[in-house]
């Protein structure tokens, strides 16, 4: 269930009074065990998820009550084209409840709460990124332990996290663009460590239509094999930005046409490359799109908080790229999918 609101606009920099990050061999670990909390510690509490963009930005807070290691309920309070909204995850299934029209929308997914990056992983993340720590910090009242991610080929600062130093959970998750500034950030308050959690809290309620998300093909990490599989010649990008890889694929049906998905990533940063050779362009009429060109085809896109989706044809293909990263970065990837 995607998440908007009216802009809420900061900027933010790593305070120069902080003494600097120092290595240290336990970041790493403490990472790892980040990534890992929500599985063993359960909580209730308030999140604040903020998304800033260059034009716009989108700001939502929900109640959460987890119990590990896979039920989860997220009630909006905010925006309030939200509220009362709910998401509940039980295991590997979401339910997207929407109070106004009253219906609730089941898809496989996953809980997305407490992952570092979404789709990262671990391994991709250390082979990417310096992990250093930094001096502990309290945050709402509690002791943390702060986590640097820096860049290795940039040497810039894209991630910083404060653990718990208790439960590892991560409280506090800033992410930083090339030039310093705060792109997004997810921080939990009211925070309350409990295994009391009533089992009926993860109840769907009754009485709701019921809708099931578009099926689609599961996720695979054999992203060759996906491809081989989609059913027209796909092409795959020959430039990539230093440290992304593929990490998993499937298909999707947009317009009911089968629409090839690979998923790129980093280790925390993602690109998400759609294709299809048929006329199932994306639809971007309810957006404010802007012109652009990838290589000699004519382009639209938008941006969404800190979110850029660029769609254009080669005249036999649609594709469409979504991704934080910059224009210019999406424009050099696009161009690179050729024959």
């Amino acid at each position: 269930m995607r998440r908007s609101s009216a802009a809420l606009l900061l900027a933010a920099l790593l305070t120069a009074s902080t003494p600097p990050p120092s290595p240290s061999p336990s970041a790493a670990g403490l990472l790892h065990s980040a990534m890992i909390a929500a599985a063993h510690v359960s909580y209730v509490g308030e999140v604040q998820v903020l998304r800033i963009g260059m034009e716009r930005s989108d700001a939502s807070i929900y109640r959460v009550e987890h119990k590990a290691p896979g039920e989860t309920r997220r009630w909006y309070v905010a925006p309030q084209g939200l509220y009362g909204d709910e998401v509940i995850t039980r295991g590997g299934t979401e339910y997207s409840i929407d109070v106004k029209r009253e219906e609730v929308v089941v898809s496989k997914d996953e809980d997305a709460d407490q992952q570092i990056a979404t789709h990262g992983n671990y391994r991709a993340l250390l082979a990417n990124y310096d992990a250093l720590s930094a001096p502990d910090e309290t945050f709402d009242g509690r002791r943390t332990h702060v986590v640097v991610l820096n860049n290795k080929f940039t040497g810039e600062t894209t991630l910083r996290l404060h653990i718990d130093a208790v439960t590892h959970l991560v409280l506090e998750r800033q992410e930083y663009a090339g030039d310093g500034s705060l792109i997004a950030e997810m921080r939990i308050e009211q925070l309350r460590y409990t295994n009391s959690i009533p089992k009926a809290v993860f109840d769907v309620p009754a009485g709701l239509r019921r809708v099931n998300d578009p099926a689609r093909a599961r996720e695979s990490s054999d992203v060759q094999q996906v491809i081989a599989s989609a059913g027209f010649a796909a092409l795959v990008p020959k430039y990539l930005p230093e440290g992304f890889g593929p990490v998993a694929g499937d298909v999707v049906s947009i317009k009911s046409v089968p629409t090839l998905h690979v998923l790129y990533s980093d280790g925390i940063r993602t690109i998400s490359l759609f294709q299809n050779e048929k006329d199932a362009a994306i639809n971007l009429s309810r957006f404010k799109a802007k012109e652009t060109l990838v290589g000699n085809h004519p382009a639209r896109y938008v941006e969404e908080g800190p979110t850029t989706l660029l769609a254009w044809s080669d005249g036999a293909r649609h594709f469409a790229l979504v991704s934080e990263l910059r224009l210019s970065e999406l424009r050099k990837i696009g161009a690179s999918l050729a024959p």
